[in-house]
C-alpha cells in the first residue's frame, strides 16, 4: 500500500513518509499527483477533494450533503470552505469564507454538520427546509445535531424550523407543504390511508395530495396508487397528484387548480354535515 493511502490518499507532504527518490518516481508513474504546492495525492483519492484542494478549500456545502443523497435543489456549481485569510481562491464555484462552526471531517472535506449548516444559510428557504427534513430522514444527522442545527440558524428560517418535519419522504413534498402552509393552508405529512399506506400531504383533512417522482412512482406503481386514490375517494377526501414539473414549472396554475379542488372539498363536506366552513 501506497504511504499516501494511509492518510486518507490526500495529504501534505510534510505529513507522510517517503523518500524523495520515491516520490519522484511515483509522480512520473502516475500513482501520485501533485494537487498544489506541498499538497499530494494519490490515484484513489476523492475528486471533489482534490478538486477543492487545488483551489485552496475544502468541499462543504451542498457539494457534501450531495454525495449523501441528501436533497441538494436550489443550487448550483462546486461549493468550497476557504480560512478568511485565503488569497488567490482559484475556483470557479461558490466560495464560503470563513472557520467551520462545526469542525471538518478532512482537510479537504467538512464535516456533515458543518455543511447542512452552511446549506442552510445558502439556499432559499423552502429548499434549506427540505435539505434539513431530507438529512433527518436519510440518518445524515441525529436528533442532537438537529437541535444544535437550529438553535444556531439564521432567522430566516426560525419561522419554519419550530414545524419541522421528521416523516417528509421527499424534498418536493417538503417544498409542497411549505408552499401550502405560507398560504395558509392546514398539511399534515403522510396521513393514513387504512390499508393502503400513506398519502404525502393532507390538505385541510379533506384533499390528499400525493407528490409523485419518477424514483418511487414508475410504471410499476401505477396500479397501487390508483388503488390508493380509490381508497382515499372512499374516506370521503378528494385525491390529487402532481408531479416535479407541476412544482417547479407551473407552480401558480397548481396552486389554483389546488384552491379549486379544496374549496369544492369543504363545501362538499359541508352539504353532508350540515357545518359551516367558517
Amino acid at each position: 500500500m501506497h504511504p499516501l493511502c494511509a492518510t486518507g490518499h490526500l495529504s501534505l507532504r510534510r505529513d507522510i513518509v517517503i523518500a524523495d527518490r520515491a516520490l519522484v518516481a511515483a509522480l512520473r508513474s502516475g500513482r501520485i499527483v501533485r494537487v498544489r504546492r506541498g499538497v499530494l495525492a494519490c490515484d484513489h483519492a476523492d475528486e471533489l477533494e482534490v478538486q477543492a484542494a487545488a483551489s485552496g478549500g475544502a468541499v462543504t456545502c451542498t457539494s457534501v450533503l450531495a454525495t449523501h443523497g441528501v436533497w441538494v435543489a436550489g443550487s448550483t456549481g462546486f461549493h468550497i470552505q476557504v480560512p478568511p485569510t485565503a488569497s488567490r481562491v482559484g475556483h470557479q464555484g461558490t466560495v464560503h469564507w470563513g472557520r467551520p462552526r462545526f469542525g471538518m471531517e478532512t482537510p479537504w472535506r467538512a464535516s456533515r454538520l458543518q455543511s447542512l449548516w452552511q446549506a442552510m444559510h445558502c439556499l432559499d428557504e423552502e429548499n434549506a427546509l427540505a435539505a434539513i427534513e431530507s438529512a433527518i430522514r436519510l440518518g445524515f444527522v441525529d436528533a442532537a445535531e438537529v437541535r444544535m442545527l437550529v438553535a444556531h440558524a439564521p432567522d430566516r428560517l426560525r419561522p419554519w424550523l419550530r414545524h419541522l418535519c421528521h416523516t417528509s419522504q421527499s424534498g418536493n413534498e417538503t417544498v409542497v407543504r411549505v408552499r401550502l402552509q405560507r398560504v395558509g393552508y392546514r398539511v399534515v405529512s403522510q396521513g393514513a390511508v387504512p390499508g393502503m399506506g400513506h398519502e404525502d400531504l393532507v390538505i385541510e383533512d379533506c384533499v390528499g395530495l400525493d407528490v409523485d417522482g419518477r424514483r418511487w412512482h414508475g410504471e410499476d406503481r401505477f396500479v397501487i396508487d390508483r388503488d390508493r386514490d380509490l381508497r382515499v375517494e372512499g374516506l370521503g377526501r378528494s385525491a390529487l397528484r402532481i408531479a416535479a414539473p407541476h412544482i417547479w414549472d407551473s407552480w401558480p396554475s397548481t396552486l389554483a387548480v389546488i384552491d379549486r379542488v379544496v374549496a369544492d372539498a369543504l363545501r362538499e363536506r359541508q352539504r353532508r354535515t350540515g357545518r359551516s366552513l367558517g
